[in-house]
């Protein structure tokens, strides 16, 4: 028997007129800072770009921990139907994650990067990254996919 799926929608969230202001400024300085995270050489930032770069994937977790009902994501764990799986409240959970792990890929390789604060915001992301969960097929046949809760992003 399928278990019946949360089908909330992201939080509401009533921003103030500085967080929205906030938000603008860290989307158009990354469209400023894009991140080229798929090259072998990347070039390195100054430790300014760096540290601000951190700054906006802090603030991104902290936005996608307000927005997202995280009880209900994690509680997401199985598919009937592609279709079930896309309009899922997973979805655009998934995509809020995606500048997040391409930024923390891309400080990764930047000397300038105080590796302890590096470390701070991997472990952050696998949380969130976790609570989202990864789909994988059923290995039986009897589901359409699985959402698993448990895997290790980063090799520390």
């Amino acid at each position: 028997m399928l278990e019946k799926l949360p089908t909330t929608k992201p939080k509401e969230t009533v921003l103030t007129a500085e967080e929205r202001e906030e938000n603008e400024r860290d989307e158009a300085w990354m469209a400023q800072h894009p991140v080229n995270d798929r090259d072998t050489e990347v070039e390195q930032d100054f430790s300014e770009i760096c540290v601000e770069r951190v700054t906006v994937c802090e603030r991104l977790l902290s936005r996608f921990e307000q927005t997202y009902d995280l009880e209900a994501l994690r509680a997401i764990t199985q598919f009937s139907s592609k279709e079930e799986r896309e309009s899922s409240i997973r979805q655009p959970a998934l995509q809020a994650l995606i500048p997040m792990f391409q930024t923390i890929r891309y400080l990764r390789k930047q000397k300038a990067v105080e590796r302890e604060a590096l470390k701070v915001l991997q472990a952050r992301y696998t949380v969130v990254s976790n609570v989202v969960g990864n789909v994988t097929g059923d290995p039986n046949g009897k589901i359409f996919d699985i959402v698993v809760h448990n895997r290790t992003i980063w090799p520390y």
